[in-house]
Order: structure tokens, then sequence, then C-alpha cells
């Protein structure tokens, strides 16, 4: 069993502005909204039943991945469209409350159906959170380097941690590639991740050691303590920095050094990402909500037009009632000048309700 524990070593930041956000929502009490889909399968002369059966399984299927789409940015369907059919869909049964049969008819040797669909959609998006990484602020990039022995295993838990819950991300340049450096001062490496352009530069170190004997029980426990500074790469200026310690448990003592540090690495990733995005989000993202959707055809229309506008950035973050929440990251962090532009391109009969700090919300009337 692992045991987690966060120290938290930072200089405080200034405070900024928090943006407005969608209540949390219980993925299994959320109504179901339904979703039109076809299937087909092979048409089995011997059993129409099981023919029709595989239909309604690929039409389940098809509608599943529709809901999923409307929740993922485009980088993240191209670089993970393959992970959706090992994923959810492979057990796409699991987000739907029930299935009609709208038409269905045998095509040469196939069997089709169209059905209507309620689909799980909170639930949806709640795995497909845990399971894809977050749309990165345009033009805002970390460098990660380490210091000290290598942790291989700490460095690819803190990068994949990271990327899932962080607006920003981790890029691979020059002098990140050239492995661990020697512990000491950061001037150098501020230097090159300036050069290499970088926004911000993350130096980070970690190390296992054992925390008990494994000899008389067969079990080897150890700790890993963890630790990053982050710094603006340009003026060189120091942030903050974040320390981190987790404890695991192994048959063998490489294991167990290794399961101490991924975790430390997780740990701390997710302390980093919640401090660099508050330096981010007020700069770049603007929150969207968009009420009086009558449900998900009406909300793909309005997905399809934000995207015809030419954003940076837009997300889908909830769905719930009519309802809808966007992070977008417009093409200039102006909320009045980004609801302006929304309403000129509008076609669907959009209604400005208002205007906050970092919220834009309208109203689709019903």
């Amino acid at each position: 069993m692992k045991i987690y524990t966060a120290m938290i070593l930072s200089a405080a930041l200034a405070a900024l502005g928090a943006c407005a956000h969608a209540p949390s929502l219980n993925p299994d009490k959320a109504s179901p909204e339904a979703v039109t889909a076809e299937g087909s399968a092979d048409f089995d002369s011997r059993d129409l039943a099981i023919s029709r059966e595989r239909a309604g399984m690929e039409a389940e299927k098809a509608a599943v991945r529709r809901v999923a789409e409307l929740f993922m940015d485009e980088t993240s369907m191209a670089e993970n469209y393959s992970r959706l059919d090992s994923g959810l869909l492979a057990n796409a049964g699991l987000y739907v409350a029930k299935h009609k049969i709208i038409y269905e008819s045998r095509d040469g040797d196939s069997y089709r159906v169209r059905e209507k669909v309620w689909v799980y959609h909170s639930r949806v998006a709640a795995d497909l959170r845990g399971s894809l990484p977050r749309p990165s602020a345009a033009g805002t990039s970390a460098a990660l380097a380490f210091r000290g022995a290598p942790a291989p295993a700490f460095l690819k838990a803190f990068k994949e941690a990271f990327v899932k819950r962080s607006v920003l991300s981790i890029k691979d340049f020059p002098f990140t590639r050239a492995g661990a450096v020697p512990a000491g001062p950061d001037n150098l490496l501020l230097s090159a991740a300036a050069s290499s352009g970088a926004d911000l530069l993350f130096s980070a170190s970690a190390s296992a050691s054992a925390s008990g004997s494994g000899l008389s029980t067969g079990f080897y426990p150890s700790t890993a303590e963890a630790s990053v500074r982050v710094y603006d790469a340009k003026s060189g200026k120091l942030l903050f920095n974040l320390s981190s310690q987790a404890n695991a448990v192994d048959s063998s003592e490489t294991a167990s050094f290794e399961k101490a540090l991924a975790a430390a690495g997780e740990l701390l990733a997710h302390e980093t990402a919640v401090k660099t995005d508050r330096l981010v989000k007020p700069e770049s993202l603007i929150r969207l909500k968009v009420a009086g959707l009558d449900g998900f055809e009406t909300l793909e229309k309005l997905k399809a037009e934000l995207l015809g506008f030419g954003l940076k950035g837009l997300r889908l973050d909830s769905y719930s009632d009519g309802t809808a929440y966007f992070d977008v990251i417009p093409l200039r962090p102006d909320p009045q000048e980004f609801a302006s532009f929304v309403l000129k391109g509008d076609s669907l009969g959009l209604q400005l309700d208002g205007v906050a700090a970092r919220e834009v919300s309208f109203s689709l009337a019903r």
C-alpha cells in the first residue's frame, strides 16, 4: 500500500482572479441524453435476433463515440483516437442507460439498425478526463530538466500526470534531452531554456532510499523525496518551488524504489499543474457558458460553430440540463471582444447574458 504525503514548500504567489466554474456533477446521477446512431453487423440467416443484437451493439458504440468526441478537442482526437477503441468503446455498454430501435433492415450481407441511445454523458466526460491530456494553452511551454542521479520512473510519472492536469505543455528541448545534469545552481539551465524559447523552466530532482529492512518480512519499504523549482525562463525569476514525499513497499527493493519515485512524481506534478495553471489561466482561458440547448444535436452544432471561429483552443468541460460549459482560448484574451466576436459569427440565435472577468454567458431561446 502506498502512502502519499505532500509537503508544500513554495513561496506565496500573488492572488489571481479565479474564473467561475460549473457546479460539480455526479457522473452516475446526471440524467442520460438521447443520441441517434447507426450500427451494422454481418447478417446471420439462421438467427435474426443475433444479427439485430450485434448491430445494436455497434450502434451503441457509435453513440458513445459521438458523445466522447464532443468532450475532446481536435488535438486529442488526432492523437488519441485509437485509445477510444481500447478504452471507452471497448465497454460502451457501461455508458448506455437504454436504447430503442428506430429502424432496422437487411442490407445485402449486413444487417443495419438505427437506434435512439440514451448515454450517460457525464460518465463519459469524467472517464475521458482521467485518460486523456487536457488541451494546451497555445504559445506557452515548459522545459523539464532533471538534476542529480537519473530517476526515469519519476520523470515518466511527472510528465504523464502533468499533461493530464495542466493547460500547459511540457516540450522537449535540446538541453533537456541530454539527460540528468549535476546538482547545483540553475543559471546555466535558465540560459539554455531562454535561448531555446521555453516560457517556463522546471528544475526537478528526486531520490529514493530504504525506509526499513526487508530481510525479515520479504518486503522492502522505501521513501522517495522529490522537488521542483519553477522559473520564468525569460526573466530568470523563481516563481515557486514545491516538494513531495511518497512511500511504497514491494517484494523487490528496486521495484519499491521505482514505485515510490513514480508516486512522488505524480503527486508533485499535480501540485505543479495547479500552481502553473493559476499563472496561465487568467491570461489565456475564458469560461464560456451556453444555456438553453435542447440536446446533443444542438450542442454539436454549437461546438462546430465555435470551432469555425479559429480559436486557439476549445474544450467542452461539462453539459447538463441544457447548459454547456466550455474552456476557450480565444485569439485575444478579452472577454468583451470574445463575446462580440461570437455574436457576429453566430447562426444559432445566441443571446448574450453577461460578461465577467473570465466568463462569458450566452443562452439560446428554446
